[in-house]
């Protein structure tokens, strides 16, 4: 089965704009990207439907490299603007620019869960949210009929959206988790992912999930995001793996809309804390 994330992020939406459309105050949601416009447009446009879709404020800011030296200046004055109540900075950042700067974001106008301090409170049991792409990944599990519990789960990259928030989340539900990175062997990474229940990718590498890869009846999330040949590309070698997985996500698609569902979600859950 071809997971459709579109009908369940309108579900997930719809849910949203009749909780809040009596707000006679809403949020005003500020996207920053640096750099040169690039695949990552496609989900500003995504927040840009949903924000409309919902009566929110929405404004993008989009910075070139001539102002790199200012990202800090520029992203701490954004951050402060009483009218922004979610800041979202588009990842990757480019060359040029530190990590740290996203630790100007403060927690309550964090959706995404960007600074160190965000992801401190997640850690720590604390946080009010939870990290709208692996929040996405679990609710496409459950909306299928499919228990975590006990289940052998291949989760493929480990950075700092996805992976390192998605591990523990797993665990806590209760499944059997191994992590597979950059520098796995292959010969362990057919072990493992051969017998795995469930495989999501979130490394960023085109085809990286192919048929030989994919045990018959496994489900199969594909969170990845790159660029081929201009368009969008998940990790997940598509035609070949769907004949063996009984769900896939295909990309796009699949994983991205309902991410931008949870995000929305997680912009409401901070606004009502710090203005309701």
């Amino acid at each position: 089965m071809v997971f459709d994330g579109n009908k369940l992020a309108e579900k997930i939406l719809s849910e949203i704009k009749a909780q809040t459309s009596a707000w006679v105050e809403k949020p005003s949601v500020a996207v920053v990207s640096f750099g040169q416009k690039s695949a990552n447009s496609s989900y500003i446009i995504q927040k840009k439907k949903a924000a409309d879709f919902l009566g929110f404020g929405f404004k993008h800011y989009h910075y070139l490299e001539s102002d790199f030296s200012k990202s800090r200046e520029y992203l701490n004055k954004i951050a402060k603007m009483k009218k922004v109540s979610a800041v979202v900075v588009q990842l990757p950042l480019p060359q040029g620019i530190n990590y740290s700067l996203l630790n100007v974001i403060p927690p309550q106008k964090d959706p995404d869960l960007l600074s160190d301090k965000s992801i401190g409170m997640f850690f720590n049991g604390r946080s009010l949210v939870e990290p709208p792409t692996p929040s996405a990944i679990i609710k496409i599990i459950e909306a299928s009929g499919i228990g975590i519990k006990n289940k052998k789960v291949v989760v493929f990259g480990y950075g700092r959206l996805i992976g390192r928030f998605l591990t523990p989340i797993l665990l806590k539900s209760g499944a059997i988790v191994s992590i597979i990175e950059k520098d796995t062997p292959k010969t362990v990474v057919l072990e493992f992912s051969n017998i795995a229940d469930i495989i999501i990718s979130a490394a960023g590498q085109p085809n990286l999930i192919t048929a030989e890869m994919v045990k018959n009846g496994a489900v199969v999330i594909d969170a990845g995001f790159s660029l081929v040949d201009g368009r969008v590309s998940g990790d997940v070698e598509f035609q070949s793996v769907s004949e063996k997985a009984s769900l896939i996500t295909p990309v796009p698609g699949g994983v991205g809309p309902v991410s931008v569902a949870e995000l929305f979600s997680n912009v409401v859950k901070l606004f009502e804390v710090s203005n309701l």
